[in-house]
């Protein structure tokens, strides 16, 4: 209604999500900007923490199965051998995480990158086969499997492009994810609406 106050809880609603959304946006946009000014050394930045957290995790977690490993043991439980062997495994895997981040932080998106492909192509393959899509599922299907052998292709002749480009793509999503929120930020705290 024209002219009508919202409740107290309401506006309280609208301040919240005017600034949760605000801050979203702004973040999301600075982030974007970040990476589409400086894409490979925001990204080895975020992917060099991601692997020093995961290493430092597993380093831990190895520790704690090796000492679970030596009480099985002092109990005469069977399998001990295969606990403290998962544990010395975890550790020297962290132990690489931590000496190698770099590299391993670009071998996991090298990875993730063909997991995206083999995925691409076999679900195009599956939409080709399903007949209940009709001819929708023809076009996507081979839509899916063309993107999937020119991701795996760019992988075999350029990786660092292909990863690159994935870099890109986040940027400018964020950005506009950013922006999309800052605008339904004011809209929300517009009480008219």
């Amino acid at each position: 209604m024209p002219g009508h106050q919202p409740t107290a809880p309401l506006a309280e609603l609208r301040s919240t999500g005017f600034a949760s959304l605000l801050l979203r946006g702004i973040l999301a946009v600075l982030l974007g900007v970040i990476m589409l000014i400086a894409p490979g050394l925001s990204v080895g930045y975020i992917a060099v923490f991601l692997v020093v957290v995961i290493g430092l995790w597993l380093i831990l977690d190895g520790i704690a199965s090796c000492l679970l490993a030596s009480r099985e043991r002092k109990h005469d439980r069977r399998g001990w051998g295969w606990t403290l062997a998962g544990g010395a495994v975890a550790i020297l895997i962290g132990c690489l995480a931590l000496i190698f981040p770099l590299s391993t932080a670009l071998a996991g998106g090298t990875l993730v990158l063909w997991f995206l492909a083999a995925g691409l192509i076999l679900r195009g393959a599956l939409e080709l086969g399903d007949r209940r899509l009709g001819g929708r599922g023809t076009a996507i299907g081979i839509v899916n499997i063309l993107f999937g052998f020119f991701i795996a292709v760019m992988l075999l002749l350029n990786p660092a492009a292909v990863l690159l480009a994935m870099v890109w793509v986040a940027a400018v999503y964020g950005i506009v994810f950013g922006v999309l929120s800052i605008v339904v930020a004011f809209r929300v705290r517009d009480p008219r609406r």
